[in-house]
């Protein structure tokens, strides 16, 4: 869901929850109707309104809402604030204990109006249209577990579907290749064609929330794994003391200057590629050798290309 949508989420969900409030009871064609939006987001909103107390009947499409139930403005804390802002930013699985915590929040959002001392950027996350044809297609099979053919690239998988997933701001499935076992992204953007079987896959439990801490990019691959040692310098060792940068950080020696040895359990070079690259000069890939070549041939291309582009335009002056 695109930031965007969570605004357009959280806003209706307010005005829907006062018109229950109010009403006691809607028929869902008259809400979609009231926002403009399909009856199926109508029932994917009350979904997430679980912790509401909302009945839905939906042989009759009435939503209602218990009796004597209204909605109050308590003044959240501070520190509710900042979770319900974290949360609101990516809605994903951040432990039980947090869990709870958002559920609270949310259940006390009731004026859209409040005011946030916190301002956390969220991530720009690429458009896609939550209620098309294939959103909806690859939706039912992954909770119903339907195996599923899918096209891109010219190529057609038979695939298991686990999850709709966002790396940096763009759409993929997440689903295992029944070709060689492996779990593999297939960017939303790029299927022509999605179908699921009625053949249920049961064999071998993935337990997919647990497997996506540990993956940082769409690049992973599956199977494969290796550390990466970096050296990190004492201008930026406190940004990385600060936080981790990738889940599976670990500051494996704080030296006497102020820099940092610090490794990565990554399972393909682009989970680290970007990171070094965005604190140069500042870091330096110590281990695997391999990979300190690739990144240094990279840079010197890279220095080559642009002296190469200067002397040109210089020449041509």
């Amino acid at each position: 869901m695109s930031t965007t949508q969570h605004d357009k989420f959280f806003a209706r969900s307010i005005l829907l929850l006062q018109e229950l409030s109010e009403c006691g009871s809607k028929k869902v064609s008259d809400l979609a109707e009231m926002f403009g939006v399909s009856k199926r987001t109508i029932y994917r909103d009350i979904e997430r309104l679980h912790f509401f107390p909302i009945e839905l009947e939906k042989g009759e499409g009435i939503v209602r809402i218990a009796e004597g139930f209204a909605l109050e403005n308590p003044k959240l804390q501070d520190y509710e604030l900042l979770v319900a802002e974290l949360a609101f930013d990516s809605l994903r699985g951040m432990g039980e204990e947090i869990q709870k915590h958002i559920n609270a929040i949310r259940a006390k959002i009731a004026n859209p109006l409040f005011f946030s001392p916190y301002d956390i950027k969220a991530e720009t996350f690429q458009t896609i249209d939550m209620d098309s044809e294939l959103l909806n297609k690859i939706e039912d099979a992954i909770k119903k577990r339907n195996l599923s053919q899918v096209r891109s690239n010219e190529k057609t998988s038979i695939v298991e579907p686990y999850k709709v997933v966002a790396f940096d701001g763009i759409w993929y499935l997440l689903a295992k290749d029944r070709a060689d076992g492996k779990i593999k992204t297939y960017l939303i953007a790029d299927i022509e064609k999605f179908r699921a079987t009625t053949e249920v896959f049961e064999d071998g439990y993935v337990d997919v929330d647990k497997l996506l801490e540990n993956v940082h990019t769409a690049w992973f691959d599956d199977g494969n794994s290796f550390e990466v040692e970096v050296k990190i310098a004492k201008e930026i060792a406190h940004f990385f003391e600060l936080k981790k940068h990738l889940t599976s950080q670990k500051i494996l020696k704080k030296y006497s200057d102020g820099s940092l040895l610090v490794s990565f359990e990554v399972s393909h070079d682009e989970d680290v590629d970007n990171l070094i690259k965005a604190w140069l000069p500042h870091i330096e890939v110590v281990a695997p050798k391999r990979l300190r070549e690739k990144m240094i041939a990279e840079l010197e291309g890279y220095l080559m290309s642009l002296k190469l582009k200067y002397n040109k335009r210089q020449s041509t002056r």
